[in-house]
């Protein structure tokens, strides 16, 4: 049986998750502070615009820690092993950027959502019969706000595709013109370095290798207290050198 494809209008069901989270966060703030005060808006608009996207970071970097530690956990026989742990090493190099980026998108879709919605807002109601009607403006924002964030939010995952897409499509045309000199020269050199198999560890008494850094951690699962060393460089622990850091294996 053919399974169907998913609607290219319809936004992802974690666009949806995140649009009515905002959404209802943004509900929940504006609630909980009275305003009994002209002076208590300083405290709520602040809150209510803030509050949000701090909250998203925070879950962002909550979920992320606890989907890296099992995976982390995953025994090799789990099928896509390797495309699992690549994309772990990919979102580790993101570093916490990609956490302050999910506040960030908060902050920009809620505030892209409100204007949008004070204009619609003044559009619909110069229209006659809906002025006259018994559609209040609390029902149609309860339902305008959290869809349009779910699409924008949709829109957002597009061009992450788009680019992904992009980026792949030119590392397999051999055709493809070569990179920027400019991005190439501010590449860092332990970036590049990473690339090399020339990193060995000892292992029942023996030197295996060479692997590189990303084999380190994917193969041979190195530890803090791993003896490693580059070349014919002396032997070292791995946690005393500063660029395995990352590849590293908790245990």
């Amino acid at each position: 049986m053919k399974i169907p494809s998913w609607p290219a209008w319809f936004p992802y069901p974690i666009s949806w998750l995140r649009g009515f989270a905002l959404f209802q966060s943004f509900i929940f703030f504006n609630n909980s502070i009275p305003v009994s005060h002209p002076y208590d808006l300083l405290i709520l608009l602040p809150t209510i615009w803030l509050a949000p996207p701090l909250l998203f970071t925070f879950f962002h970097y909550l979920i992320a820690t606890i989907v890296e530690a099992a995976i982390t956990n995953l025994p090799s026989q789990v099928p896509n092993y390797d495309r699992i742990h690549q994309w772990l090493i990919s979102k580790r190099c993101a570093g916490a950027g990609r956490h302050c980026r999910e506040g960030w998108n908060a902050l920009v879709i809620l505030s892209f959502t409100w204007c949008l919605w004070s204009w619609v807002n003044k559009l619909i109601f110069t229209i006659p019969f809906v002025r006259e009607s018994s559609i209040s403006e609390s029902a149609i924002a309860h339902f305008f706000l959290p869809v349009t964030a779910v699409y924008l939010y949709q829109c957002d995952l597009w061009e992450h595709q788009r680019w992904a897409t992009k980026q792949e499509r030119q590392s397999q045309n051999p055709t493809s013109p070569p990179p920027d000199p400019i991005k190439r020269r501010v590449k860092p050199a332990k970036q590049i370095a990473h690339e090399i198999a020339d990193w060995y560890v000892f292992r029942s008494g023996k030197a295996e290798g060479p692997y590189t850094a990303l084999q380190l951690w994917e193969i041979q699962k190195i530890t803090a207290r791993t003896k490693v060393r580059r070349g014919e460089a002396d032997w070292q622990r791995a946690g005393e050198i500063s660029e395995l850091t990352k590849y590293l294996t908790q245990q």
